[in-house]
C-alpha cells in the first residue's frame, strides 16, 4: 500500500531514477544493513556496497 502521495510507484519512473541519480544519492540507494558481528566492528548499522563485496542474500517477507 502507498502511503505517501508525493511519491510514485510507478516501476519505470523509479528505475530511470535510479540509473540516473547522482553518485553520492545512489550510494545512499545502494546501501546495505551489516551482520550483529560487523556492526559491532565498525559500530555502524548500514553501509554503502561496492564493486567485490561479499553479501549475503537473505529472504524477507517470505518471497
Amino acid at each position: 500500500m502507498k502511503f505517501n502521495p508525493f511519491v510514485t510507484s510507478d516501476r519505470s519512473k523509479n528505475r530511470k531514477r535510479h540509473f540516473n541519480a547522482p553518485s553520492h544519492i545512489r550510494r545512499k540507494i545502494m546501501s546495505s544493513p551489516l551482520s550483529k558481528e560487523l556492526r559491532q566492528k565498525y559500530n555502524v548499522r548500514s553501509m554503502p556496497i561496492r564493486k567485490d563485496d561479499e553479501v549475503q542474500e537473505v529472504s524477507m517477507f517470505g518471497h
